[in-house]
């Protein structure tokens, strides 16, 4: 077990959240359910010093906001259209491309991201209508002097690492079930406001431990996504990390009664060494469409509800 004992090891804690609006379409068009959902993302970070140093969050175009006292304590990210897509990699997406007649999923489709200047990420066109296959929002995690490293991880000192909270209605199980929150890191740019090299995709979470079978006519039961497979979309069990509400062993760090945090023997962390320079952490949410819950069954139509996607990350200093 490894603890922290003095100010030099004490745990930073920083906090995450993310804050989509969904609002459901009256009525579904596609096998895999359909949502017209309105998504905003806000970041706020909750700071604690440590022999001289600061574990901030900001978005990733603002570059780290390094001098004296100054604080980053809330970035956001703008809305867009949500639809069900799928992917296993976060290179490769795909949306619902044909049903049989009994509404199940039998071809699947790449869409054609918009490559304009104001496309967001995952931005496609169908007929007409502005849709994302995800959401993608930028960060930017560093130490707000140049005094030492800290190695980052999910934090569960207070719960669960990822929430989904609704806010002002029924839940939807459709969205609430399907929702999938995927962490990355990667380099800093030489420009300090942008990442530079490939992503590393660290880890997957779901709210339940996904086990049934989704609205597809090869559904299989567990997590499940469409993948490459030698050119053809193929829906297959997930190869990526995962992680759900109550399943998070070996990715927490844990605060004890004493308020110092400890992490187990072979705990991953979404990102090592991080020190003033920072590193790009990308946050993705998607409504996975071989999910069991995406299925127009389960829809709440009309709903005004909102959900609150919080993720929290805690730092253990390591120099």
């Amino acid at each position: 077990m490894q603890s922290s004992k003095s100010l030099k090891t004490q745990l930073v804690a920083a906090a995450v959240s993310v804050v989509l609006s969904a609002f459901a379409l009256s009525a579904a068009t596609y096998a895999w359910y359909v949502a017209n959902t309105k998504v905003s993302a806000t970041t706020s970070t909750i700071s604690a010093t440590t022999n001289g140093f600061i574990l901030q969050i900001d978005e990733l175009k603002n570059g780290a906001q390094h001098g004296g006292e100054q604080k980053s304590l809330e970035a956001q990210t703008t809305g867009a259209t949500l639809s069900p897509s799928s992917t296993d990699d976060l290179k490769n997406w795909y949306v619902c491309n044909g049903w049989n007649n009994q509404g199940l999923v039998t071809d699947y489709s790449t869409p054609n991201f918009s490559t304009t200047a104001k496309a967001l990420p995952g931005e496609y066109e169908v007929a007409g209508k502005k849709y994302n296959a995800f959401i993608k929002s930028e960060y930017i995690v560093y130490t707000i002097t140049d005094t030492g490293t800290a190695d980052v991880y999910l934090d569960a000192s207070n719960g669960a690492p990822v929430t989904i909270d609704a806010v002002g209605g029924d839940v939807s199980e459709t969205m609430v079930g399907s929702l999938r929150v995927a962490i990355t890191t990667q380099e800093i740019g030489r420009d300090g406001k942008s990442g530079t090299g490939p992503e590393d995709l660290r880890v997957v979470y779901a709210i339940h431990n996904e086990t049934g079978k989704g609205n597809d006519a090869n559904a299989i039961e567990g997590w499940t996504s469409i993948q490459n497979k030698g050119g053809t979309p193929t829906l297959d069990q997930a190869t990526y990390r995962h992680i759900f509400t109550g399943g998070t062993d070996g990715w927490v760090a844990a605060k004890g009664t004493n308020g110092d945090y400890s992490v187990a023997d072979g705990t991953q962390p979404i990102a090592k060494g991080v020190g003033y320079k920072g590193v790009a952490v990308h946050v993705y949410i998607w409504m996975e469409g071989t999910d069991a819950d995406c299925v127009n069954g389960k829809s709440i139509e009309n709903s005004l509800t909102t959900y609150n996607v919080s993720v929290k990350l805690a730092g253990v200093a390591t120099s």
